[in-house]
């Protein structure tokens, strides 16, 4: 089964410690709690991040100069565009801005339920890639982006997300257009 997700699907929603907003992508079922969410949140003041206990949380820096990430008590960590880090739901976060604004993409699971792989694709060759993941999300960051998935092609506008459920075996997915290309593939295992 293949989705488009459009940008104007998005659902706006105030973080959890109620300092910003986030673009929900997309997330499991439930009202309360959620096994695993996707989203892309814009961070315009440094501050504290909201706490997700027993999930684990991957984010990357899709826009903007980039950010320092003070964990607990482990060293600084800084993220550029591109980079991805991932860490506990429950850790003690504070982010200081490098030079202003900056947008996130964020995916937040449960480790019990679930294994994770995000990647970033950045370049203008054909990609083509095979997966046994139950979801896969491909977020595409700028331009129009075709996407071959198994034998349907779809077009993607910047900040719109395919969503993919495996029916069964493996999904094939081929990006074939050989211009530069900024995706992000967020792939979700079931354990």
């Amino acid at each position: 089964m293949i989705e488009l997700i459009r940008a104007d699907q998005y659902t706006k929603m105030l973080w959890k410690n109620g300092a910003g907003f986030t673009l929900e992508i997309a997330r499991s079922l439930g009202e309360a709690d959620f096994d695993w969410r996707i989203s892309m949140a814009d961070v315009t003041t440094s501050g504290p991040f909201s706490l997700f206990p027993n999930k684990q949380r991957i984010i990357s820096v899709i826009d903007g100069q980039g950010m320092v990430l003070h964990i607990d008590d482990l060293p600084a960590t800084t993220l550029n565009q591109g980079d991805i880090f991932a860490f506990h739901g429950e850790s003690q976060v504070q982010s200081k801005l490098v030079d202003g604004a900056i947008r996130d993409l964020n995916l937040i699971y449960d480790p019990a339920k679930f294994h994770a792989r995000f990647q970033w694709l950045n370049e203008a060759a054909e990609q083509a890639f095979i997966s046994s993941a139950d979801l896969i999300f491909i977020f595409n960051h700028v331009g129009e982006t075709e996407v071959n998935v198994d034998d349907d092609f779809v077009q993607l506008a910047a900040h719109e997300t395919l969503k993919i459920e495996k029916k069964s075996g493996v999904t094939s997915i081929n990006l074939p257009i050989k211009q530069l290309k900024s995706c992000y593939i967020i792939e979700l295992i079931q354990r």
